[in-house]
């Protein structure tokens, strides 16, 4: 059976009932999603390389870990989901971060695919061990990329073909030149 999630109001709110993951993004109905920007303990960002199979910007670089909540979950669990699921790193709620909510519309695959989501960004830094350990899930990611926020902003300058378009999360990252 195909993934629920919990659809929303364009204010937010719960709109009291849930859709499969192909509806949600063929009619563009509102929901939640997780952002995690993952740190190593010398301030470097990871950034995952999309697999060149994904549908939607297929081998662009994104956030260190994203992903769908699932209906009747918080971001919290499934941010530790697909933390275990994209990186194959294993972290309790509360080690991470909570730094803001951002909302997001976008049409990809000539409208195919519509994005109208929520999403709540979360931060964690990784230990030695995590990071020399990560996996990147088949199918779902392609490799990690490590950069110094200084190298992200120039590379975003010279090169936003790049990247997946997270103008929030990297307004974010900006600040922290």
């Amino acid at each position: 059976m195909e993934e629920q999630i919990d659809v929303l109001n364009r204010d937010g709110t719960f709109a009291g009932y849930a859709r499969g993951r192909t509806e949600v993004h063929a009619k563009g109905l509102w929901h939640r999603t997780v952002h995690i920007w993952a740190f190593d303990k010398a301030g470097r960002v990871l950034f995952q390389l999309r697999a060149r199979v994904k549908e939607n910007n297929p081998g662009l670089l994104d956030t260190s870990c994203a992903g769908h909540i699932s209906a009747g979950d918080d971001s919290r669990n499934a941010a530790v989901r697909e933390l275990r699921e994209e990186l194959g790193v294993k972290k309790r709620p509360e080690e991470l971060e909570y730094l803001f909510e951002s909302g997001h519309e976008s049409v990809l695959n000539g409208g195919a695919y519509l994005d109208n989501e929520f999403y709540d960004v979360y931060r964690i830094t990784l230990s030695d061990e995590e990071a020399g350990a990560l996996v990147p899930q088949p199918g779902e990611v392609d490799d990690f990329v490590w950069m110094t926020v200084k190298e992200f902003v120039e590379t975003l300058r010279q090169h936003p073909e790049k990247f997946v378009d997270h103008p929030k999360d990297f307004d974010w990252l900006n600040g922290m030149v």
